[in-house]
């Protein structure tokens, strides 16, 4: 039984260093494993000046060209960081934050769900975030849909708590916070939109 624990805590101390050595090495190399997501990220760098030198004239041609499938927000937001100095090369740096809570969010999500999950399988399930090609690309690549997932994965955190607890008064306060993340989600790239109308549905048999 020891011998199985000391096997475990190898095998999982070895992903863990695997997957952070990576990580950085992701950086290093400016990965794009998604294949299209450096190309992206440098059709639409544009927005972010564009935004910051001329916010009237910007937002009135936004996707007029049909190179933009996303909705303003994103670009918005950085272009008010541009306007205090903020420079797009860091942008990767401020995208780790919300590549942290996605996994704080999914791992407590896994802990509402499934009480009795295991250590080991959390941090498996954690690698498996980290070496997911979406999330390690689009966050050497800024690209809306990282910030959006991040917030969609609160929505969900807040939607499981909200079918877990009984009372009344936190399932109210559960289902503000699942709607109110899904919004934000939902402004920052539109396809999040859909997921109201299960939650909706789910809140309003409540």
């Amino acid at each position: 039984m020891s011998e199985l624990k000391s096997y475990n805590y190898k095998l999982i101390s070895t992903c863990i260093i695997f997957v952070f050595i990576s990580f950085i090495a992701s950086f290093v190399l400016n990965e794009d494993s998604l294949g299209g997501a450096f190309k992206d990220s440098k059709v639409l760098e544009k927005y972010f000046f564009d935004f910051a030198n001329n916010f009237k004239l910007t937002i009135s041609e936004f996707g007029m060209n049909n190179e933009v499938r996303n909705s303003p927000v994103f670009y918005i937001i950085i272009s008010q960081l541009v306007k205090i100095g903020f420079e797009i090369k860091y942008l990767k740096y401020l995208n780790i934050i919300f590549v942290f809570s996605i996994i704080f969010f999914f791992l407590k999500s896994l802990e509402i769900n499934y009480k009795n999950i295991k250590f080991d399988t959390k941090i498996f399930l954690l690698c498996t975030i980290a070496l997911s090609p979406t999330i390690r690309s689009l966050t050497i690549n800024p690209y809306p849909l990282l910030w959006a997932i991040t917030f969609f994965s609160i929505s969900i955190y807040y939607f499981l708590k909200f079918q877990k607890i009984d009372i009344k008064e936190y399932n109210l306060k559960n289902a503000f916070f699942c709607i109110i993340n899904l919004s934000i989600a939902s402004y920052i790239t539109p396809n999040f939109s859909v997921f109201f109308l299960f939650f909706l549905i789910k809140f309003f048999n409540e």
